[in-house]
């Protein structure tokens, strides 16, 4: 049976500088899993490079056992893929139901184009059921008619997080969900990843570097260090690795 997500070598330099230096990982089966290493190990890079943002020098990118590597971010999204980003993003003018709407629509339009749909037309009635059940998860229900523009950082950041959600990825990337966070919102995105992956399933992959976050999330954790994979295995493992102390956590 084939991996849900394997990396085999990727590379991956701008001028003269290495982002990545052969990076390999396997996962699988589904479950959370946490992408640690100090700042410039690599890991937005290789985030980049799964997601379609970047294409690797070389190497391979496999989902369930299909070579990915150049794809753009439209055909992986059709294949299951979803994620965030470091700067949170979302329609500040559009309510917090019409941004959950919006996301299930399909990839690839226009800028110019974007703003000229009605966000809820052609949808079924049982997508504005989940993005309420998902805004509900997230402690933002009371906000679904209001403009995105209200909300806090934390919660404009749960709400990037729901958008990403709505369409039951099978791969999910999060690029540092916790920062900026307060330690409330934070417990509200702990339980609203565990509570989705344990309804649907799916590989959720999450680069942090808040510890106590997740070390309490995550099923597994992998290292990353100088654009390659420094150890890995489950977090109290990981958390007593000399190795790892060393590089990163000490």
């Amino acid at each position: 049976m084939s991996a849900l997500l394997e990396l085999r070598g990727i590379r991956k330099s701008f001028g003269g500088i290495r982002a990545l230096a052969g990076a390999s990982f396997a996962i699988e089966r589904p479950g959370i899993y946490g992408l640690i290493g100090p700042n410039g190990a690599g890991k937005t890079t290789l985030f980049d490079c799964v997601a379609g943002r970047q294409v690797p020098d070389d190497g391979e990118i496999l989902i369930a056992g299909r070579g990915v590597e150049g794809w753009r971010p439209e055909r992986l999204a059709a294949l299951g893929l979803a994620r965030s980003f470091q700067e949170c993003r979302v329609f500040p003018e559009w309510t917090l139901r019409d941004n959950l709407l919006f996301a299930l629509r399909p990839r690839g339009v226009g800028a110019a184009l974007l703003r000229s749909f009605t966000r809820r037309a052609a949808l079924p009635a049982a997508a504005g059921d989940e993005a309420m059940r998902l805004l509900k998860l997230a402690s933002l229900e009371r906000y679904a008619d209001a403009p995105a523009s209200l909300l806090s950082f934390g919660q404009r950041r749960l709400l990037e997080i729901t958008a990403a959600l709505i369409g039951r990825p099978q791969l999910l990337l999060l690029d540092e969900p916790a920062s900026g966070i307060n330690p409330g919102l934070i417990a509200v995105l702990a339980d609203l990843l565990r509570q989705v992956h344990r309804d649907q399933g799916g590989v959720f992959l999450i680069v942090e570097h808040n510890m106590e976050f997740i070390m309490g999330l995550a099923d597994h954790i992998v290292v990353m260090h100088e654009g390659a994979v420094l150890a890995q295995g489950p977090p109290d493992v990981v958390r007593a690795d000399p190795v790892v102390i060393d590089a990163y956590l000490g």
